[in-house]
């Protein structure tokens, strides 16, 4: 019986080897072939004031032949970076959605809010990201009764 229990054990021992090294082994050929990210970084304001709290979406327009991971920043006090808590983009065209709230948490249906209420709906704009980090300036302006996006690549 304990030569059965140490064979079986041994056996479960090889098995989570090779599959261990079959995962690393995978996992290093998928991160080889993965496109290289960058991080994009800057402010983002609503008629003038920074926005409190939001997220920007970065997904690389296939329409225009662009392809790769989808990135996203976080917002906070007008201020973004895909590099701490977002994930970093690849370069090429890309349709950005900005959602963005007024920061102040609130108590919802089944739990508390604490991005706030949006500031308006969600808005899309397209741009062309360069092959390398670079500062973005996100601005939003009011034009009669609707908000206008428009990101840009600073220099």
């Amino acid at each position: 019986m304990n030569a059965l229990f140490s064979g079986l054990r041994a056996s479960l021992v090889a098995l989570a080897v090779c599959l261990l090294t079959i995962g690393c082994l995978s996992s290093f050929a998928c991160q080889a072939k993965s496109p290289d990210r960058f991080v994009l970084s800057g402010e983002a304001t609503y008629d003038g004031k920074p926005i409190p709290s939001g997220e920007l979406i970065f997904t690389p327009d296939t329409g225009r032949g662009n392809k790769g991971p989808q990135g996203k920043a976080r917002i906070r006090d007008g201020k973004f970076s895909t590099e701490n808590d977002g994930r970093g983009v690849v370069g090429g065209p890309h349709r950005v959605e900005l959602r963005a709230f007024d920061g102040i948490p609130y108590e919802g249906r089944e739990m508390q809010v604490e991005e706030g209420k949006p500031l308006f709906g969600s808005l899309v704009t397209e741009i062309d990201l360069p092959e390398e980090s670079a500062k973005l300036d996100a601005v939003v302006e009011t034009e009669g009764s609707k908000p206008q996006f428009v990101l840009t690549v600073l220099p």
